[in-house]
């Protein structure tokens, strides 16, 4: 049969067929896979920096807000009142973020916003001179016994006069949070980003298994052989790649980690299944391989006929695949016939138009992801730094705004209700502003605004409860104040402030309208009775305070 031409043409046809396409195959897996695995490398790269980085901001955002409220702390140190409505507005202040906050006073007594105390004996709570050229401190993973799960200690020092530590304050904030956090970034096909703290602890993963129990440590595992390599890579490099294979599920997988800049020794993995970086290519060349091989049926069925006429194209066609794959460009001439040289030779140019079109748009994805990541974080960093200021401070005056003093009442009164504590409110009207801003400009009845405003803050307490109500009104809580002595107190503060001098209107009075509340009374019952008191400060000729003394409704 071999000693036929007719016989060794098909032979030699047949193996030609197979040798080509077989080439072609392993050329574009080879040329393509390396390039592929590099694209996801330097994807999944950029992505756990990015985690690392949002988690970095994250962090730093508890410290600052810990840092602007430490300053409230210093005057207050046996006040425990004071000191736990100052925890119970860090508490608010950080949302969801936190779930308690303690204070640490110089003798080691830890109080938190629930009333709690208990001595500061954990190692992780920074006393004394250990906050020496310390700003904060972020604690690894430790089982809180008022909360009952893990949590992770931001503290910050509070320092007197003199730069000495006086006392800390430190917001716990669960580790069940990270994982939320990290959800924000969107990740690959078949990856998950998980963290490990300074001691390898994992204390975020989506094996809940692995959450607390787990460590990711140096020490060879058979389980994981080649993870510890990776472990010793990121004690070195602020972060890198490795590989290494899971041997309970019998696959390779590919790790990226970060280093995480305001958390030092703490680390962020991306793990991605080394199998799914590659599936698109396998299947573009299953495809492949389905379509070479039924054509290469098809023409062995007539190549006893043509063996003459398919035998030069053959040739060529196979010279052009290969100078197409060794030169990585998108033109193909091909074979420019009917017949099934011409299928194969179209076959081969829409598989590589393919490949080259798939490779070309995940890199664009790749570019558009990178682009919108870098945004979005530029844009939560700014509305973080914005949404205080914008959602409870009034502009103009930095007072509380009606929309935050709403906000606090009811914790407020909850809590004067809890310790039967009498409450007063105030109204306050700036006597002719109207004129004011008629006569001299409405830039001068902002300084007035301003003036008056700062004035309020220097003689109230701090405990008293500031806001710009609208306009010229203002109301103040008073908070643990009778009757008597807020009316003393307020209208001591409107002699002092009708003697001021205000530059260009010279003088500026007010008048004041108080009630104290009663017994199960509703808000907009209390504020409409030192609203008529304020009513009647203005008919008496304004520049006066008045309190409501009207007997309370009789129960029917």
């Amino acid at each position: 049969m071999f000693h036929s031409i007719k016989a060794q043409i098909i032979t030699i046809y047949s193996i030609v067929i197979f040798a080509f396409a077989a080439l072609l195959l392993f050329t574009v897996y080879v040329n393509e896979k390396e390039r592929m695995l590099d694209l996801q490398l330097e994807t999944s790269t950029k992505i756990s920096q990015m985690h690392a980085t949002k988690l970095s901001q994250e962090f730093a955002q508890y410290v600052a807000m810990l840092q602007v409220l430490s300053s409230d702390f210093e005057p207050v140190h046996n006040d425990q009142e004071t000191i736990h409505r100052l925890l119970q507005r860090l508490i608010f202040v950080g949302g969801d973020n936190f779930v308690n906050a303690v204070y640490i006073d110089q003798a080691l007594n830890l109080t938190d916003a629930n009333y709690n105390r208990m001595k500061a004996v954990h190692p992780s709570l920074l006393t004394g001179k250990d906050w020496d050229n310390k700003e904060f401190n972020i604690t690894n993973p430790i089982d809180s016994s008022f909360e009952g799960k893990p949590v992770i200690m931001v503290s910050v020092p509070i320092r007197n006069e003199k730069n000495e530590w006086s006392g800390t304050i430190a917001a716990a904030v669960p580790i069940d949070i990270l994982p939320k956090k990290l959800s924000e970034i969107k990740l690959v096909k078949e990856s998950y980003a998980w963290l490990v703290d300074t001691d390898g602890l994992v204390i975020s993963h989506p094996v809940a298994s692995f959450i607390m129990k787990n460590r990711a440590t140096t020490e060879p595992n058979p389980n994981y052989p080649g993870f510890n390599e990776i472990v010793k890579q990121a004690s070195l490099k602020d972060n890198g790649y490795g590989r290494y294979m899971d041997v309970a599920l019998d696959e390779s997988k590919i790790v990226t980690y970060a280093n995480i800049p305001y958390l030092p020794g703490w680390t962020l993995y991306v793990t991605t299944e080394e199998s799914e970086i590659f599936q698109d290519i396998y299947d573009i060349l299953y495809n492949v391989l389905i379509i070479a091989v039924v054509l290469m049926v098809v023409f062995l069925v007539f190549i006893s006929q043509l063996a003459n006429k398919v035998t030069k194209p053959i040739i060529k066609l196979t010279h052009e695949v290969k100078s197409v794959v060794n030169s990585k460009t998108d033109y193909f001439h091909g074979i420019d016939s009917k017949d099934e040289i011409g299928q194969l030779s179209k076959a081969f140019d829409s598989s590589f138009r393919k490949i080259r079109t798939h490779t070309m748009h995940l890199e664009k994805m790749v570019n558009q992801r990178t682009q919108e990541i870098a945004t979005k974080n530029s844009l939560l960093s700014e509305q973080n730094d914005q949404l205080e200021e914008l959602v409870s401070k009034d502009p103009l005056t930095h007072l509380y705004n009606r929309r935050a003093f709403s906000r606090l009442l009811d914790k407020e009164l909850a809590r004067a209700r809890r310790h039967k504590s009498s409450v007063t409110l105030a109204i306050l009207d700036i006597d002719h502003f109207k004129r004011i801003n008629d006569t001299y400009g409405h830039n001068v009845g902002d300084e007035v605004l301003c003036r008056f405003a700062n004035e309020l803050t220097t003689n109230m307490r701090v405990e008293d409860l500031i806001c710009r109500w609208g306009g010229e009104e203002f109301v103040i809580l008073l908070w643990e104040a009778t009757a008597s002595s807020a009316f003393r107190h307020m209208d001591e503060i409107r002699e002092n402030i009708a003697n001021l001098h205000f530059d260009t209107v010279d003088k500026v009075t007010f008048s004041i309208g108080m009630a104290t509340m009663r017994h199960n009374e509703e808000f907009k019952d209390w504020l409409h009775r030192a609203d008529d008191a304020l009513y009647k400060a203005k008919e008496m000729g304004r520049n006066r305070t008045i309190i409501d003394n009207s007997e309370p409704p009789k129960e029917s």
